[in-house]
C-alpha cells in the first residue's frame, strides 16, 4: 500500500537489465548491465531524498533513525551474501581476500582495475552497493544541516545542480590527467562516488522540483512520447558500443562520459516522474510496469541484484541452471532475511524514540 506505482516495474527493468548484461548475451557489447545500475541510483535517491525531505518538513528528522533503517534494510542480506560466497569460494579453494576484502566495508568502488582478478567477479557488483551506502551517509548529513537551517531547499537543488554540471569535468580530468591522479581514482572511474554521483544528483533534483519538472513543455512532450526516451538511451549507449569503429572509439568515449551519461541520467528522471503517475491499465507500458510478475521482481530486485553475482560466474553450468539457481536463492533472502529483518525494524522503531 505505502509502494509507489510503476518503480517496482523500474526496479524489474534494471535488475533484468544487470542480469542480461552479467549473462554476457548483450548484443554488441552495449554495457547494459551499467544501465540498469543507473536506473537503480536515480530511483533511490528520488526515494531517499524524499524520505530526508519529508521528515524535515514533519520535523521528525533524526539521523540516527535514518541510518538504522538504511542498516536494517541493507546490511543483513547483503552480507549474508559475502559471508555464504566466502565459505564456498573457500570450500573450492577460490578464496581471494585481497578481492573480496574492500566488499565488507563497502570500498569496493574504489578497487581500481590493474588490481583486478579473476575471483574479482564475486563481490564485483558490490561498487554500486558501495555508492548507495556512501549516499545514505553523505545525504544524511547534508539534511542535518537542513534541519539546523543552516542549508535550504534552493542551497540542495544548487547543490544537486552543481554535483551534475561538475561529474562529467572530473571523469575528463581522470582522462586526460593520467599524470596528476593517483591509480585508485583513475582506474576506478565509472564507479568511484565523484564519477556516477550525478545520477544521484539527479533523482533528487526530480524529487524536489517535481511539480515544475512537470508543468515543462519539454517533459510533457517526452512523457507523451515515451518511446522517444527509451529510444535515445539505447542510442547513446552505442557511443560505448562495439559498433563504433576502433580508431573512433576515444573520440565517442569522450562524448559519452562528457554528455552521454548525464543525458541518460535526464532521460531516466523523466521516465520515472512520466511513469510513477500511470494509472496500471493507463496504456502498454503501464501495463508492463504494473504486472504481478514486475512488481514481483521489482520487490526482489536486492536480493536478485546480490545473488545473481555468483550464479553468472563461467561456471560450466546451462544458463537456466543459473537463472533458476538466482531465482532459488534470492527468494530464500527476500523471505527468510530481507522480510523478517525489515519486520523486526519496524517493530523496533514503534517501540524507540529517537
Amino acid at each position: 500500500m505505502n509502494r509507489i506505482p510503476s518503480l517496482d516495474g523500474l526496479r524489474c527493468i534494471s535488475c533484468l537489465l544487470v542480469v542480461f548484461g552479467h549473462s554476457r548475451l548483450e548484443p554488441y557489447n552495449l554495457n547494459l548491465g551499467n544501465l540498469g545500475v543507473r536506473i537503480f541510483f536515480v530511483i533511490s535517491a528520488y526515494l531517499i531524498i524524499g524520505i530526508l525531505y519529508k521528515d524535515i518538513k514533519k520535523k521528525q528528522f533524526s539521523i540516527r533513525k535514518f541510518y538504522f533503517k538504511r542498516i536494517m534494510r541493507t546490511f543483513p542480506a547483503y552480507y549474508t551474501y559475502l559471508f555464504i560466497t566466502g565459505l564456498f569460494l573457500s570450500f573450492i579453494n577460490y578464496f581471494e581476500w585481497n578481492q573480496f576484502w574492500r566488499s565488507i566495508f563497502y570500498l569496493e568502488n574504489y578497487h581500481p582495475r590493474g588490481l583486478w582478478t579473476e575471483k574479482q567477479w564475486f563481490v564485483g557488483h558490490s561498487w554500486s552497493l558501495a555508492v548507495e551506502e556512501q549516499f545514505y551517509i553523505i545525504s544524511a548529513l547534508i539534511f542535518s544541516l537542513f534541519n539546523k537551517k543552516i542549508l535550504n531547499k534552493k542551497t540542495l537543488n544548487i547543490i544537486f545542480l552543481s554535483t551534475i554540471i561538475i561529474v562529467p569535468f572530473i571523469k575528463l580530468a581522470y582522462i586526460f590527467g593520467k599524470d596528476f591522479f593517483p591509480k585508485i581514482l583513475l582506474q576506478s572511474t565509472g564507479r568511484s562516488f565523484e564519477t556516477v554521483a550525478d545520477a544521484l544528483a539527479v533523482g533528487g533534483i526530480i524529487y524536489l522540483n517535481e511539480n515544475k519538472i512537470r508543468s515543462l513543455k519539454i517533459f510533457q512532450f517526452f512523457a507523451k512520447y515515451i518511446y522517444i526516451c527509451l529510444v535515445s538511451i539505447i542510442i547513446i549507449e552505442i557511443f560505448r558500443s562495439e559498433l563504433i569503429p576502433l580508431e573512433l572509439k576515444f573520440e565517442f568515449k569522450i562524448i559519452y562520459y562528457f554528455i552521454g551519461q548525464t543525458l541518460i541520467n535526464i532521460i531516466i528522471g523523466t521516465i520515472i516522474l512520466t511513469t510513477i503517475k500511470y494509472q496500471p491499465n493507463e496504456s502498454f507500458f503501464a501495463r508492463v510496469l504494473n504486472n504481478r510478475f514486475s512488481i514481483k521482481i521489482g520487490m526482489m530486485s536486492y536480493s536478485i541484484y546480490l545473488w545473481q553475482q555468483i550464479w553468472l560466474y563461467n561456471w560450466n553450468i546451462h544458463m537456466i541452471v543459473k537463472y533458476l539457481g538466482i531465482i532459488l536463492t534470492a527468494s530464500i533472502s527476500y523471505y527468510f532475511i530481507e522480510k523478517p529483518f525489515l519486520k523486526f525494524r519496524d517493530k523496533l522503531l514503534q517501540r524507540t524514540v529517537y
